[in-house]
């Protein structure tokens, strides 16, 4: 009878471990940089960044760094590498500062060849101001509108995009066509406005050899030989990675649903194990995407109810009216979750996590509470002065094997916990919960055998 919350908690725990593991696998990414070739020269150093996803607080504020990195260190190039589709909850006025005060020149690549990269929205006005645009031959620069998802206050006006497209060598009549749709390399040629087509991060600083650039600083020429730079790739560190993966909008609304689901789940059992913990987590990352994303608060509201319906579904044992319920709030709330077109969620994600939540609460949970109540006909009370084994740790609270069935149960030792395959022994129930202690078996025996009548063979 114990198979089912076995698997339960199995699953869980697996969802909680694949979430730690993408952590640690981004715990390998350095904050700051990694140097390809060590050069004795820092105005040798070429800085490059990828950016990817959304240009949010975390990418805005790793680009920022760079920047003043390269210009502490004396480098000699910025470059980013951009395919992103737009900025949410970012100051994009801020990053363009930024990179207006640089003393360092900056180039900006739309790439690499092969991946259909984009830059919109705010990506597509960093690549406006930079001091080299570039872009792979199957690259989009544009639409620039909308600049975030958020409706920022803060970003820059349509007066402030003609004033870049106008730095940038094109007219007018350019930002307007930028404004509602993507341009290929080819039309931004003929714009005026592409300095280089590059296939890669390769073949875009073997262009830029030799080329004069004005930054901050004034005139620059760059040398940009393969023998005598150093490259230094950079990258989001730990939490500014995870923080930038809670921009990712199935991310976020998966993260949610897993999350609350750990927690429901302990709320069945006995004290507060690794699924509930993960789960805190896992919701406290979902919390962060939640007010970086423009979402629907009414849908997220339906989305917890739709799962908290589904828990009372599961402490009723039924299947009617209020598993309907849960499943309509659950799907329209999913169906809505994103104010913003270009963050809806697509329509199998959302068939596919409302069956599984389905078939967790109704099914897998029902069956589980079902072995917890123990075989018909026997009440927790039969149990005081029966033995059985610990099934899951008492620290101090768990499970206990007793007569074939799983019952929950509290350790009352004297150590601070009873370890998986304890015996224990019944003393006392407390609700639905049976008081446990030692057990020794052989020792339980010795009195019987001392106390028998003398007269009786032994």
């Amino acid at each position: 009878m114990s198979a089912p919350l076995a698997a339960a908690r199995r699953l869980l725990v697996l969802a909680a471990l694949a979430l730690v593991l993408v952590g640690l696998a981004a715990s390998f990414a350095s904050p700051h940089a990694v140097a390809v070739d060590d050069g004795p020269d820092p105005s040798t150093r070429v800085e490059i960044l990828p950016v990817s996803g959304f240009l949010d607080p975390p990418v805005a504020a790793q680009i920022r760094d760079v920047i003043a990195m390269a210009q502490d260190d004396g480098s000699q190039l910025v470059v980013l590498q951009i395919n992103a589709r737009g900025g949410v909850s970012v100051d994009v006025a801020e990053v363009l500062a930024e990179m207006s005060a640089s003393t360092v020149p900056i180039a900006v690549l739309v790439g690499p060849l092969g991946e259909a990269a984009d830059a919109r929205g705010a990506a597509a006005l960093l690549w406006l101001a930079a001091d080299v645009r570039a872009a792979s031959r199957d690259a989009l620069v544009g639409p620039i509108e909308p600049i975030t998802f958020d409706d920022r206050a803060d970003t820059p006006a349509a007066a402030d995009v003609e004033a870049l497209v106008a730095a940038a060598g094109g007219v007018a009549a350019l930002a307007e066509r930028l404004a509602g749709e993507g341009l290929d390399p080819g039309e931004l040629a003929a714009a005026g406005v592409l300095d280089l087509e590059a296939a890669g991060l390769e073949p875009l600083l073997l262009e830029l050899d030799g080329v004069t650039l004005d930054a901050g600083a004034g005139e620059q020429t760059l040398r940009i030989r393969g023998d005598e730079i150093e490259v230094r790739f950079h990258s989001l560190g730990l939490v500014r990675r995870l923080l930038h993966a809670a921009t990712t909008a199935p991310f976020i609304y998966l993260l949610l649903t897993i999350g609350l689901g750990m927690l429901l789940f302990e709320v069945f059992q006995p004290g507060f194990g690794v699924a509930g913990l993960a789960g805190l987590v896992t919701i406290g990352i979902a919390a962060f995407g939640l007010s970086v994303l423009p979402v629907a608060w009414w849908a997220v509201a339906l989305v917890v109810a739709g799962l908290l319906l589904y828990a009372v579904d599961t402490a009723v044992a039924g299947f009617g009216p209020i598993t309907l319920a849960a499943t309509v709030a659950f799907v329209v709330g999913s169906l809505n979750f994103y104010t913003a077109e270009a963050l809806s969620l697509p329509v199998w994600l959302v068939v596919v996590t409302a069956l599984v939540a389905l078939v967790f609460f109704v099914f897998v949970m029902t069956s589980v509470l079902r072995a917890q109540a123990g075989p018909e006909g026997v009440t927790v009370d039969d149990l005081v002065g029966r033995p059985g084994i610990v099934r899951s740790v008492l620290n101090p609270e768990g499970h206990v094997y007793i007569d074939g069935a799983l019952w929950r149960a509290r350790w009352t030792g004297d150590t601070r916990r009873a370890k998986v395959g304890t015996p224990v022994r019944v003393h006392a129930v407390e609700g639905a919960v049976v008081l446990v202690e030692p057990f020794d078996a052989a020792a339980d025996a010795t009195p019987a055998v001392h106390g028998a009548d003398p007269g009786e063979p032994g």
